[in-house]
């Protein structure tokens, strides 16, 4: 399962295919939910089938799709990463990958959710903590106004320096403000990082 950014209120899921090439887990692009989906809270799915080159990288896909910027977001996570290649013995050979995307916005309009559109792609771990090892759970809350803008964000209890490197990254952001009756209000928004300490090259948001 691929969720996207913690403390969101969408998440796309992807299943595999089995047929050589694999995503590489460490080099891999970003799916974004489509911000004119995510917008009208509009679920949805994409298939995506790439040849794969001896050298790890797609050359051509092909994607059926719900909505046309559904199909455009898989294509950019494929043209974006890089892949292992299936083998012949020692040797790398052309092959297929292939995944379905299920992009699903959640039903509570009563939310604002996060714009990953506008805004670090991931929570950067400060060097001196990265260093230092230090690590912790931060919670933060914003009041998210109605042209999704975040104000007076307070974060829980922890190390200062986690304390403020979460608050620039849900206080910089720009949100998809709450709905009622179809008109934008305002809204809460609660998100959440946990910053581990060990943080293997694989984990995204702590690099």
């Amino acid at each position: 399962m691929v969720t996207l950014v913690a403390g969101s209120t969408m998440a796309a899921q992807a299943e595999d295919h089995p047929l050589g090439a694999m995503l590489d887990p460490h080099h891999h692009g970003q799916l974004i939910y489509p911000p004119a989906e995510l917008e009208q809270r509009r679920n949805g799915t994409a298939h995506i089938r790439c040849t794969i080159s001896p050298a790890g990288f797609p050359t051509e896909c092909q994607t059926t799709a719900s909505q046309p910027d559904f199909a455009l977001a898989a294509e950019n996570l494929a043209y974006t990463s890089n892949f292992l290649p299936a083998y012949e013995g020692s040797d790398p050979v052309q092959s297929t990958w292939e995944k379905t995307y299920t992009f699903h916005a959640f039903s509570d309009l009563t939310k604002p959710l996060l714009d990953k559109t506008h805004l670090m792609r991931l929570p950067h771990y400060p060097e001196a903590a990265d260093v230092a090892g230090i690590g912790g759970h931060i919670s933060v809350t914003c009041q998210i106004d109605q042209i999704g803008v975040a104000h007076d964000c307070t974060a829980s209890d922890g190390p200062a320096i986690l304390q403020r490197a979460s608050l620039a990254y849900f206080g910089l952001a720009r949100y998809y403000p709450a709905l009622k009756d179809g008109q934008p209000v305002p809204g809460q928004y609660h998100g959440n990082i946990n910053w581990d300490p060990t943080h293997p090259v694989d984990q995204k948001g702590f690099r």
